[in-house]
Order: C-alpha cells, then sequence, then structure tokens
C-alpha cells in the first residue's frame, strides 16, 4: 500500500511542477532565448568561418626506396622481420611506383608499429587491415592497372587486403622495398605564439625472403624520393602535409639474402595513413551556438527557484508538500526532461543546416571528413550537446537554491559561464584553456567527433573527461543546494 501511494504523491509533485514551469511566462521566454541562440551562434559561425585548407599541399610522397625495374605485370614478395618503433604510423613495405619522382603514380603496401597493415594507391585510396601485426608477410601483385595487396603471419596462408586500380602505372617503372618514418612536430614557443617545426627522424626495418618475378636481373638501387628542391623551398613549415627535409637512408645486405633498410619521410594524404591536417570538428563547430544558448538554460534554471523565493509561493509550496528535498527533486526532473528535449529541438536542425553552409565555404574532405547523423560520435555530440543545456539548468537550479535571488544567481553564472570566458578568449589562449577545463564549460568537450591535428589548440580535455566535469559541478551544487533546503528557514 505504501508504494502506490508514494508514487501518486511523485506523480502529483512532478505535474505540479511542471504546471508551474509552464505556466510561467519567463520560463517560455528562456527556453526561446535558449533556441533562438543557439540557432543564431551556430548559423553565424558556419556562413562566416571559411577554409582553403583543402588547396594546400594535402599529399606527401618521401621516404627510402631499394627498387628495381618491373616490366609488366609481376609480383613483389617479403617479409618484414622487424620493425624499429620509431613512431606509431612509421611505415616499412612494398611499392610498384612508376620510376622515383616525387608525387608519381604508386601502390604499396606496408606494416606499422600501431595501426597495422595499410595498402595505399597514389594517395588517393587507403584499405587496411589492422589486426595484421607483428612481423608480416607482405606481397604486391600487379595485373595490368590493377595492383593486389596481400598479408601473411607464416608466409603460407594468405589474406588477401585488396585490389586498387592505379590508373597510372605504365608497363614498366619500379619495384621494391621501401621505408618512411614521419617527422617528430615541436611546437617553439615565440613571442608569446606557437611555431610548428617538423624534426625528420630515421626509422627502420629488416626484410629477408625479398623476390621479385619476374626477375630483373639487376641489381638492387637505393633512391632517396623527396619533392623537387624548389618545390620544398616553396613551402613553409607547419602549411599543409608535414615536410621535413630527407634524412639520408639506407640499405645493408647480408649474405642470408635480408636486408636492413632505413629512411625517413611518409606517404599518404590528410586522412590517410595517419596525417592530419583538420583543425575544424565539423560537427562541433555546427552546434557550438550551445555557448550562446546557455544563457537561456542559465535564465530559466535560476529562475525556476528564485522566483518562488521573490514572491514568497515557496512558503505555500511547502506546506503543501513540507518534504522540501522531495520539492526540489521534482524541480529538478522536470527542468532537465524540457530543456533536454527543448535541446534536441534545436541542436538536430542546427547540424542539419550548417552542414552544407560549412562545405560552401571549404570545410569538405579529405581535410575535413564526411559525417552522417547515424554515426555514433555524431549522435553523442548531438545528444550531448542537450545534454550539456539541461546540466547546465541543473547547474543553475542549485545556485538559485543557494543564492535564493534571481539578480545574485544570473550575476554569478553569467560570470563563471559566459563573461570571464568570453573576456579570456579574447585576451589569454591559455587561461581561456584552463577555464575549458576546469569550469562546468568543460562539458562542451562533449561535442567532439574528429581526432584534430596536433597543431589545433581547440581541444583542451577529453570527449568524456570534460563533461564529467560538468556533471561533477551540478551534482556537489544540487548536494548544497538539497543540504541548505532542508535546513535553512524560508
Amino acid at each position: 500500500m505504501g508504494e502506490p501511494g508514494a508514487l501518486r504523491m511523485t506523480g502529483r509533485a512532478l505535474r505540479a511542477e511542471w504546471t508551474k514551469l509552464r505556466s510561467v511566462r519567463s520560463s517560455w521566454l528562456a527556453l526561446l532565448a535558449m533556441i533562438a541562440l543557439t540557432m543564431l551562434l551556430s548559423l553565424v559561425a558556419a556562413s562566416l568561418s571559411t577554409s582553403n585548407a583543402n588547396q594546400t599541399k594535402i599529399s606527401v610522397d618521401q621516404f627510402h626506396f631499394v627498387h628495381q625495374p618491373m616490366a609488366g605485370d609481376g609480383t613483389v614478395t617479403a617479409r618484414v622481420a622487424a620493425q624499429a618503433d620509431s613512431g606509431a604510423w612509421a611505415k616499412a613495405g612494398l611499392m610498384i611506383k612508376d620510376g622515383t619522382r616525387s608525387g608519381s603514380s604508386y601502390a604499396a603496401i606496408m606494416v606499422t608499429p600501431d595501426h597495422g597493415v595499410l595498402m595505399q594507391a597514389d594517395a588517393k585510396t587507403e584499405l587496411t587491415a589492422p589486426s595484421a601485426t607483428g612481423p608480416r608477410w607482405l606481397r604486391l601483385t600487379r595485373t595490368g592497372q590493377s595492383v593486389t595487396g596481400y598479408e601473411s603471419a607464416d608466409g603460407s596462408t594468405w589474406n588477401t587486403v585488396g585490389t586498387l586500380t592505379v590508373s597510372g602505372q605504365p608497363a614498366g617503372g619500379q619495384a621494391g622495398l621501401f621505408v618512411a618514418n614521419p617527422p617528430k612536430l615541436h611546437l617553439l614557443g615565440i613571442g608569446g605564439g606557437r611555431i610548428p617545426n617538423y624534426e625528420p627522424f630515421l626509422g627502420e626495418a629488416s626484410f629477408a625472403d625479398v623476390s621479385l618475378t619476374p626477375a630483373a636481373g639487376r641489381t638492387w638501387q637505393d633512391t632517396e624520393v623527396a619533392p623537387a628542391e624548389n618545390e620544398a623551398s616553396h613551402r613553409a613549415i607547419g602549411e599543409g602535409a608535414p615536410f621535413a627535409p630527407v634524412l639520408e637512408g639506407s640499405s645493408t645486405w647480408a649474405a642470408d639474402g635480408s636486408v636492413t633498410v632505413t629512411g625517413s619521410g611518409d606517404i599518404g594524404r590528410a586522412g590517410m595513413g595517419g596525417i592530419n591536417l583538420t583543425d575544424v570538428d565539423r560537427v562541433r563547430a555546427g552546434l557550438i551556438g550551445i555557448q550562446f544558448g546557455l544563457i537561456g538554460a542559465i535564465a530559466i534554471g535560476a529562475l525556476f527557484m528564485t522566483a518562488e523565493f521573490k514572491t514568497k509561493t515557496i512558503r505555500t509550496t511547502f506546506v503543501a508538500r513540507p518534504r522540501r528535498t522531495a520539492v526540489l527533486a521534482a524541480k529538478s526532473i522536470v527542468l532537465a526532461g524540457v530543456v533536454f528535449l527543448t535541446g534536441l529541438a534545436v541542436t538536430v536542425p542546427a547540424y542539419f543546416i550548417t552542414r552544407p553552409m560549412q562545405a560552401g565555404n571549404g570545410y569538405t574532405a579529405p581535410i575535413y571528413p564526411e559525417s552522417s547523423f547515424s554515426d555514433p560520435a555524431v549522435l553523442r555530440a548531438v545528444l550531448g550537446a542537450s545534454a550539456f543545456l539541461a546540466l547546465i539548468a541543473l547547474f543553475s537550479l542549485a545556485v538559485g537554491t543557494i543564492v535564493r535571488r534571481t539578480a545574485g544567481a544570473v550575476i554569478i553564472l553569467l560570470s563563471l559561464l559566459v563573461i570571464v570566458p568570453t573576456i579570456a578568449g579574447g585576451t589569454s589562449e591559455s587561461a581561456y584553456a584552463f577555464i575549458n577545463r576546469t569550469t562546468p564549460l568543460a562539458g562542451i568537450s562533449i561535442l567532439q567527433t574528429v581526432e584534430l591535428s596536433p597543431l589545433s589548440t581547440a581541444v583542451v580535455t577529453g570527449t568524456w573527461t570534460g563533461f564529467a566535469v560538468l556533471c561533477g559541478y551540478t551534482v556537489a551544487a544540487l548536494a548544497a543546494a538539497f543540504w541548505l533546503l532542508r535546513r535553512r528557514d524560508v
């Protein structure tokens, strides 16, 4: 008998708080402000922000090549017996290439220390076998303009990585082994800013059981594949794909036919082979209006409690429902639900409306990858944006309960969540990053959907780490509000 009665009391409390919320004009004005401000800032940001990053150098083709001529169709095979872990995207493998000029057509299959086996063609297409780790047998077979890549753990059972069409491949060309190791990025602090500097590093791999069929009958040759000197001299460090002078590699053959190869550089393009030039998260940018829309969430959260203190109707509420904590709990549930659903009503349209605007302003693949609304990361960002607004409203409700004055609560909240971050963003990058890590605004990290370039300063905390910070503030503020509400005289 007790449980149905408790459920009825809970239901009545929720209906009472819902009635209060929808019957107060200021509540609807706050929700409308949240919608309008969120959409406005998102649209302004999407329309004014432009990028020409895809017009910069987005591919890189520089490595040490140990090769022989390949006439017509053929196969090159080798076992990568060992590879130095000189970087997560260090590359060692086989290549069939139209000569030795940087930028000429190629097909390659390679192993990496942390990302398994990759197969590339002309820095346009990439296939992966991420589960393939450790020493691997690799094979490339060319038939006309089709190149098929294989990998094996033992040299007996071969797995097909895929077949790629390489339209620029002539009947001849060069085939052999290659090693590349991406340059290390150092951000140098100069005059309060940060200047990127790429430093070349040698990678190393040992190959065994090397074979080329049909045999060319030639000795293996070494070539440093690198951009022409005039091309390199006109590229600014940090502009486009990572560039650094290629360190001279080498090959050392042993009596048993194995060879150790060293080399630096990289192959691939933006979005391929670990080359990341993305400096803007398109999904986050399309939802960034919540940083402005949170003003509406602050208003409705603070007013939902302080309005009753101001009009003294809180006394009537507590007479009707003496359990004060139940009243605050009901307010929290109703407020969170209303703000979350209202948030969805603006974040979903904002995502779809800003996508074509961004694309029209240069934010397109390959540097800025496309996404689908059904992608888990996108769904998490859209739902997370609404959850962010709901948590801000709950945090504001707690502050309003503690302060009990509308003006005082709103001043505190606007100062913490709007004014100070805005000033810091215009004056100090480090201060702005600190605020976005340590205040409730850290919850905006839930919008992150892609890994940004190491040069980007947009990400200051992990996706869920920042959201956990916001949750922590909200829980702590609500706990204080519940404690004070029980002990104070109204």
